[in-house]
């Protein structure tokens, strides 16, 4: 069990180009970190290229980075006639869902990238997070393509054969660095397109304090103690003892928690949809049965967002929810007393973890292959990942940026995510149905569990659309889906 840490981590301030906007402003980097980035290692510049194949292409743009200006002006590239080249993202805005601004990471990464590649410029477009996907398909239908893009799913362009593959892109360290379920779930007919971005597993958090008025004295380690302990948390007058987050932008992921702690999920562990399995139904029967019928989520599961349910943690009327190590910083700000532990399976010990991601995507279209592959590769360095992971409450992609973390006694609050995450069953996002999937879920998911809901009809509703929908997926990795 982890208690939150109560240490101050040192930190140093370094002046920055432009963070926020404002010349001169100031970026707290914490110890070890390179304040301007990490120093290129020596390597030759490229000469005059022949027609390569992607094994050429990666590793000339190995030899590339830190030199991409020389290798604009010695090989044919599509940028304007000076040799510059500007490379366009556009990225999501997690707004008030963050402590730290999402600018603040995209402003520093790509000031420090364009000081080691003069002559090429990143220029990111932050739109709400949840309008991204929506906006990033208007503009590719508009035949206006970003070179990058921050999505929730990515197969329907892959299917359309519109972006680079990570071979494309990314060297092959970099390829196998990635943890092995985030990189398969990035994965269309066998061949990675997404790039694991952001991501993240949940746990646990428990309210000591409320606890210990309960008279409880450890967090659950099975449903019936959890059971029993929210009934106690009800008894002290704890408004709301679990918040079971089935509001409309999180019963995806709520559900998929309590029906892999069943044993079952919404893949049958290959390429096939199981949302209607017994396990399934058996999990929401029993969410439906003990904590909505007697009245222990407090307001209906369906008001039950993710930012009620945090803000009701914060402020001690919420004893137990699921939640994500972006939610720390606040907490420690909040000065609330928790702990958080593996999420609980039925029968006891902890369950199957769920994980989530957003990806990095690349068109085709705009030609700036090498220069979208040096960013790349510079946004996934093991030091530059590792700090921005750790600074914005993120869980690293990549081993080499975990392992960092773990060394790390500044980032200790976040071990126990950062070990979770390898073992993490994903939604099947590489599933070009999934979207449509996805969205009959948020629809419909929370009627079930509802005073006079029937789990086994809604999932079955879902399962039926979810078979007709899938015959668009063409196959794809098999273990993706949890």
């Amino acid at each position: 069990m982890r208690r939150r840490n109560r240490t101050d981590r040192d930190t140093r301030e370094i002046p920055t180009g432009r963070i926020g906007g404002r010349p001169g402003s100031r970026l707290r980097f914490p110890p070890g970190s390179p304040p301007e980035g990490p120093e290129p290692a020596d390597r030759p510049a490229p000469g005059p290229r022949a027609r390569e194949t992607p094994r050429g292409r990666r590793a000339r743009r190995t030899a590339l980075t830190g030199l991409l200006a020389i290798a604009l002006a010695v090989g044919p590239t599509a940028c304007s006639s000076d040799g510059d080249v500007t490379i366009t993202v556009l990225a999501a805005d997690f707004g008030q869902r963050v402590v730290i601004p999402t600018s603040v990471f995209w402003e520093d990464i790509t000031a420090r990238f364009e000081e080691e590649n003069p002559g090429v410029t990143v220029e990111v477009e932050l739109v709400p997070w949840e309008n991204a996907d929506t906006v990033l398909a208007e503009r590719v239908g508009a035949g206006g393509s970003p070179d990058i893009a921050q999505v929730g799913s990515f197969a329907e362009y892959a299917a359309d054969d519109l972006l680079y593959s990570a071979s494309d892109m990314l060297p092959l360290t970099t390829q196998a660095d990635f943890h092995l379920p985030l990189a398969r779930a990035g994965e269309y007919r066998w061949e990675q397109y997404g790039i694991p971005f952001v991501s993240s597993t949940p746990r646990l958090f428990v309210n000591l304090e409320l606890l210990e008025r309960a008279g409880v004295a450890e967090p659950p380690t099975d449903w019936a103690e959890l059971l029993s302990t929210a009934r106690a948390l009800r008894d002290v007058g704890v408004s709301i003892p679990y918040a079971l987050q089935f509001g409309p932008d999180g019963v995806h992921e709520e559900a998929l928690v309590w029906m892999l702690g069943a044993g079952g999920g919404y893949t049958d562990g290959g390429d096939h949809y199981a949302v209607d399995s017994a396990e399934n139904v058996e999990a929401l029967e029993w969410l439906r049965d003990n904590l909505v019928a007697e009245g222990l989520t407090g307001l209906p599961p369906a008001e039950l967002d993710r930012s009620t349910s945090y803000g009701g943690f914060f402020t001690g009327e919420v004893g137990m929810m699921m939640g994500h190590p972006a939610m720390l910083v606040a907490m420690e700000e909040a000065g609330v007393d928790y702990a958080h532990v593996p999420f609980p399976s039925r029968d006891g010990g902890p369950g199957v973890s769920t994980g989530i991601s957003d990806w990095l995507i690349a068109f085709r279209d705009g030609g700036h292959e090498d220069e979208i592959g040096a960013f790349m590769e510079f946004v996934y360095r093991p030091e530059n990942h590792a700090f921005s992971s750790g600074r914005h409450g993120t869980i690293p992609t990549t081993v080499s940026a975990s392992q960092l973390l773990l060394e790390d006694e500044d980032h200790r609050h976040l071990w126990e995510f950062v070990d979770q995450m390898p073992q993490a069953e994903l939604q099947p996002l590489n599933k070009h149905s999934w979207p449509a999937v996805r969205g009959l879920l948020l629809e419909h998911l929370n009627r079930a569990v509802g005073p006079d809901g029937d789990p086994a009809a809604v999932l079955g509703e879902i399962q039926e659309l979810a078979e007709e929908r899938s015959g668009t997926d063409g196959g794809t990795t098999s273990g993706a889906g949890g």
